[in-house]
Formats: structure tokens, sequence, C-alpha cells
């Protein structure tokens, strides 16, 4: 390496690191595809997944002729389900759910 090109990567380096972003989220770009859902979607995939606990993302994206990252946007974020033992649940359980749960708990067959 010459002289000359050890200043030019100087300046090269210089000019970048005054340029640098803080923000480390990816920026939109031209091209980049959005996730659009309609409530008609939601609620297609809520039923998919009321009848068939065990379905998997790639199986409700086949079926609805979507993609699986929509199908996972939908079922995270719309929906706020999370896989639990393979199953889809829901992330946050009502009073009556919790008491439900607690009572199977306390069952003599559950305890021994």
């Amino acid at each position: 390496m010459c002289f000359s090109d050890l200043g030019g990567y100087k300046t090269w380096r210089s000019s970048k690191s005054r340029t640098r972003r803080v923000n480390i989220k990816d920026l939109p770009r031209p091209g980049q595809g959005h996730v659009v859902t309609s409530s008609a979607t939601i609620s297609a995939v809520d039923e998919l997944i009321q009848q068939n606990r065990l379905i998997t993302t790639r199986k409700i994206a086949v079926k609805l002729s979507i993609s699986k990252g929509t199908v996972h946007h939908i079922i995270q974020k719309k929906l706020g389900y999370g896989k639990v033992c393979a199953q889809w649940m829901p992330k946050h359980l009502s009073e009556n759910q919790k008491t439900a749960r607690m009572g199977v708990c306390l069952t003599p067959q559950f305890l021994h």
C-alpha cells in the first residue's frame, strides 16, 4: 500500500464517521413490503387457530394464500397469541381462566 492510498483511507474514514447514523432501526426503503391486514384476514386466522391449536403458520399461510410473515404478524401482534407446548394460546389469561386453572391444579388427581 502506498502513502497516497493511506491518505485516501483516512479522508474516507473521517468523512464517514461524521455522518454516522445514531438510529439503528431499519429505515423504510422503496420496495420494502408493509404488512397490510384486513379484519377479514385476522378473523380467518383466528378461526383456523380456534379449530386447531396445533396448526402451523405455514399451513395457515397456504390455506389463506398469504405470506408466513403476515401470518406471524397477525398471530403475535394483532391476536396476541404465543406458542405454549406447541399450541397457540392467549398470552394473558382472564380472571375466569386463571380461576379454572387453579381449580384444576388443586384437584387430588393433579396433586398425586
